[in-house]
C-alpha cells in the first residue's frame, strides 16, 4: 500500500506545479513506483488461497545460469525434474538464497502456481513451475 501512496504523492506534486511536460514525463515514473503494491494488491486473494490449502515446505533450490531477465529469477529444485520461475526476486533476497541454498514454497497447484518465501527474510512472492 505504500508504494502506491507515495507514487499517488508524487503525481499530487507534479500536477500541482502545473507544467504539462512535466505531467506527461511523471506518468512513467509514476507507475513504476507503483507497480510493486498494484502487483502485490491484484496478487494478494490466489496468495492467500494458496497458503490455505498448501503448507510451507523447504526445498533446496539453486540458480539456473543465465536465465535472469532483470528481477526475475529461475531456480533450480534439487531432486526435482522442473524449475521454479520467481516474476520478482529482489538482490537481498537472491544473496540469502545463494548463501542458504534454500526458499520455502506452498504448492504447486494443477496450474502450477506456487508462493515462495525466504527464511529470515520479509518476503513473498508468487511463482510458476517451469519445464527444464
Amino acid at each position: 500500500m505504500g508504494h502506491i501512496l507515495f507514487a499517488l504523492a508524487t503525481f499530487a506534486v507534479v500536477l500541482m506545479i502545473g507544467w504539462l511536460w512535466l505531467t506527461v514525463l511523471s506518468v512513467p515514473v509514476v507507475l513504476e513506483l507503483a507497480a510493486p503494491g498494484l502487483r502485490h494488491f491484484f496478487t494478494r486473494r490466489g496468495t492467500l488461497q494458496l497458503i490455505a490449502q498448501f503448507p510451507f515446505r523447504p526445498v533446496s533450490v539453486s540458480f539456473v545460469a543465465g536465465r535472469r531477465i532483470g528481477r526475475q529469477a529461475y531456480l533450480k529444485v534439487h531432486d526435482s525434474e522442473n524449475n521454479l520461475r520467481l516474476p520478482e526476486l529482489p538482490e537481498r533476497a537472491r544473496v540469502l538464497v545463494r548463501h542458504t541454498g534454500r526458499i520455502w514454497i506452498a504448492g504447486p497447484d494443477e496450474r502450477g502456481r506456487l508462493v515462495a518465501m525466504t527464511r529470515g527474510l520479509a518476503f513473498l512472492t508468487r511463482g510458476r513451475v517451469v519445464d527444464r
